[in-house]
């Protein structure tokens, strides 16, 4: 099958579709991948095909106004301006997904790619798989929306999906009947995901069941298939993912650190980071190791417990560690519970603070919204997931997360879905 991937976001949205496609290759698919144009040596250090879509994710969060936005630590002026970007530039954004789309038989997308790819597939008449690598939005009676989880009944739970789904469709109902309409597609009679609920395409959420069980009210077409990573072997072998001796050497010269980073969101006020971070360190005798991502800070702190870098291979570096703080991304805590570390989450926007929520409820970390972080919730949360109770409840999640198999699962659903769809 010639496949074709397409994602946009950060690199931890990216990340996930990597090992997806090594995966897929490995079976002897032809898959391509697409992104904003930034990701390229990336993916193609990989050794998987990549065709560039207009955009450039890490300059579209450093802008001035990325950045003034950022600041204000409001996730609906983020999400906001992500789709005002997206409108201003959707000439130029239509176009590349077009030609990449031309190029493949089969279509593998995630929810920021729908209302460009949906409507390019049904005009070139092929088949669409979605994945995610976030909480469920699909309504089921057993438990609500995170973001609502003030109570806990049947018909209140599917209101708090429908909710966030009309929501969402609010966001993107202008541009989707935009282009539909300059395709020459029918007009949209409701919104885009009961539209394509409909029509029962494959629907994967590729994260553990261990941390979200699948409802036994979806239909058959939407499943949990557990976390996909990147192989080790892999990860080791790519060339932005090598780890420096003066890393290695810091390492090794004490105590096992905190790791600490928060990829690719950006921190919108780095001084009032880099001051909490400083505290941390003289009030603890904690050794941390700060993975800054796309985030730019002019005065961290020099201290002997505190190492620098930009990115880490996190296989290669996560064992060494005694814990992690984050920002909530799925990718990231499938890693670190993969590597029995507890988790601290420092939530920004979207599906992070509903990863907050279920660390909390599992027992296997802490919790903390980017808007009310200080060092001395900070310093409260590093003590608390270090105790004996949380430890052993990460130990069994961890065991059960690396048995799972997602990545496996998850293909096996994508090549009976593509392959019916063929013999159709």
């Amino acid at each position: 099958m010639n496949i074709g991937i397409f994602t946009y976001g950060t690199r931890g949205d990216l990340q996930p579709y990597v090992a997806l496609a090594l995966g897929l290759i490995e079976k002897g698919h032809k898959v391509t991948i697409s992104a904003t144009e930034d990701f390229k040596e990336f993916v193609e250090g990989f050794g998987v095909n990549f065709q560039p879509l207009w955009g450039n994710a890490e300059m579209m969060m450093n802008s001035t106004e990325g950045q003034r936005i950022l600041q204000t630590e409001n996730p609906i002026k983020l999400m906001k301006y992500y789709f005002k970007v997206i409108h201003d530039n959707r000439a130029s954004l239509r176009k590349t997904y077009f030609e990449a789309i031309s190029k493949v038989d089969f279509i593998i997308a995630n929810t920021m790619t729908l209302p460009i790819v949906s409507a390019i597939a049904e005009k070139q008449n092929k088949k669409v798989a979605l994945t995610y690598f976030m909480p469920p939005v699909v309504p089921t009676k057993e438990f609500p929306l995170a973001e609502f989880d003030l109570f806990n009944f049947p018909w209140y739970n599917k209101l708090t999906y429908r909710i966030a789904l009309s929501f969402f469709w609010s966001f993107i109902k202008k541009d989707t009947l935009e282009y539909r309409e300059e395709l020459g597609l029918p007009k949209l009679k409701e919104s885009l995901i009961t539209y394509l609920n409909k029509q029962k395409i494959l629907d994967l959420y590729c994260l553990s069941p261990t941390l979200i069980p699948q409802p036994k009210d979806w239909e058959s077409h939407h499943k949990i298939t557990g976390f996909i990573n990147i192989d080790k072997d892999k990860r080791e072998g790519h060339f932005l993912d090598q780890t420096t001796k003066e890393l290695t050497q810091w390492l090794s010269n004490g105590h096992r650190p905190i790791y600490m980073g928060f990829g690719s969101n950006g921190i919108g006020n780095p001084e009032k980071f880099s001051k909490i971070l400083m505290e941390v360190i003289e009030k603890t005798d904690e050794r941390i190791l700060f993975s800054t991502g796309w985030s730019k800070f002019d005065n961290l702190p020099n201290h002997k417990n505190l190492f620098v870098t930009k990115y880490v291979n996190h296989e290669s570096i996560l064992p060494h560690c005694k814990l992690g703080i984050f920002h909530g991304g799925a990718g990231t805590l499938a890693t670190m519970l993969r590597h029995n570390l507890p988790v601290i989450i420092v939530s920004f926007y979207t599906d992070q603070p509903t990863w907050g929520k279920i660390v909390e409820r599992k027992k296997v970390g802490a919790h903390i919204p980017v808007k009310s972080l200080t060092s001395e919730k900070l310093i409260s949360a590093i003590q608390k997931v270090q105790t004996d109770e949380i430890n052993h409840n990460v130990s069994i999640v961890g065991k059960q997360i690396k048995l799972e198999n997602g990545l496996e699962r998850a293909i096996i659903e994508i090549e009976n879905y593509f392959d019916t769809n063929i013999n159709c």
